[in-house]
């Protein structure tokens, strides 16, 4: 799957079907380790409970607010969004995306998060976006810096996975940085 693919596939809407994908590529363990929220084993009430998030944040806010990434046969192999606010209300939402293993390195995800950015700014109408990334996330790093964030702190042990700490990046980009 091209770079350019996975740019015309973005506004997918993420659907209750996409839960068999998920439990899927969350098998995975390499997308626990170097993600924030994505648990581990993944169970298929984590696969409900996030789809049913998801949707309800589209049907509430009116616009979606999460893209599924998809193959060109259709297949879910990641998203990108942000649910962190409330359209017309917020001027900020954090960012956040996955990709599954089998896809990592082929600019995938650098091309959904810079097809997001002008997504969230020109119709979410926001002002500003965050991200997070663990500090030894570096192809995560590399995707938020090819978009043009910018690395605004380290934080040191600001999040806890399972008994460990851990520090993160802290990055951020504003719609006049684009």
């Amino acid at each position: 799957m091209s770079g350019r693919s996975s740019r015309q596939k973005l506004r997918s809407s993420v659907q209750l079907h996409d839960k068999v994908a998920l439990l899927e590529h969350f098998k995975a363990k390499e997308i626990y380790d170097s993600t924030l929220n994505i648990p581990y084993p993944y169970s298929e009430t984590d696969a409900d409970q996030w789809l049913n998030r998801r949707i309800e944040s589209t049907q509430r806010q009116g616009k979606e607010v999460t893209f599924a990434i998809r193959k060109d046969d259709g297949e879910m192999i990641g998203a990108v969004g942000a649910d962190s606010f409330e359209i017309g209300t917020s001027h900020r939402a954090e960012i956040g995306y996955w990709l599954a293993r089998p896809y990592w390195g082929q600019g995938i995800v650098t091309d959904a998060v810079r097809d997001y950015v002008q997504y969230a700014f020109n119709e979410l109408d926001l002002l500003r976006l965050t991200a997070y990334t663990f500090t030894f996330n570096v192809g995560s790093v590399r995707v938020l810096e090819k978009n043009g964030f910018k690395l605004e702190g380290r934080l040191r042990k600001h999040f806890r996975k399972g008994e460990k700490l851990y520090d993160a990046y802290c990055f951020g980009l504003l719609r006049e940085d684009v």
